[in-house]
């Protein structure tokens, strides 16, 4: 039998014996690229599962993370709220002091327009106390001089008693004596 190229290429050079290099150079890099192609495959899907795994991670970190955004904005409202309620207190507070410190002012005035009239009526007082000593002494100095009148009307009202006594009796002692010629 003769070999053909297509035979020889088949069979080999010697009949079915062992295959030729090629055969199993085809083999070998059939298996490499199998082996290649089983750890890409597993290399692909470990990213995958690493990237799965991270997308979840991602997923939860990105709802904790708006759970945690709408709680910073609640207490930012309620902060906002605080720091409104503070101003307004703050205002409220400030006004009150004016109308305290105008209300002091005030009083003050009062005080003082107090004091002005208390020293007026000190002043009245004391003006009134020495015109009341004075009257008192002149009180005193007119009693005495009334004292003194009402001693000296004594001694006019005595004499003049002795006065009269003595005319009536020299009355008397006249129409009693008779008229000489």
């Amino acid at each position: 039998m003769a070999t053909s190229p297509q035979n020889a290429l088949t069979t080999g050079p010697s009949g079915p014996g062992p295959a030729p290099l090629w055969v199993w150079l085809l083999v070998l890099a059939l298996a490499v690229l199998a082996i290649y192609g089983g750890y890409t495959a597993v290399s692909n899907y470990q990213r995958y599962y690493d990237t799965e795994t991270a997308r979840k991670a991602i997923a939860a970190d990105k709802d904790r993370l708006q759970a945690n955004v709408a709680d910073l904005k609640q207490q930012m409202e309620k902060a906002d709220k605080a720091r409104t309620e503070a101003e307004n207190a703050l205002k409220q507070s400030r006004a009150d002091t004016k109308t305290a410190a105008d209300q002091v002012g005030d009083l003050q005035g009062q005080l003082a327009a107090a004091r002005d009239k208390i020293k007026s009526l000190e002043e009245t007082a004391a003006a009134a106390e020495t015109k009341a000593k004075q009257a008192t002494d002149a009180k005193a100095a007119l009693e005495k001089e009334v004292e003194g009148l009402k001693s000296k009307l004594n001694d006019i009202q005595t004499k003049l008693d002795q006065t009269l006594s003595e005319l009536t009796n020299a009355q008397q002692q006249s129409q009693t004596q008779p008229e000489a010629p």
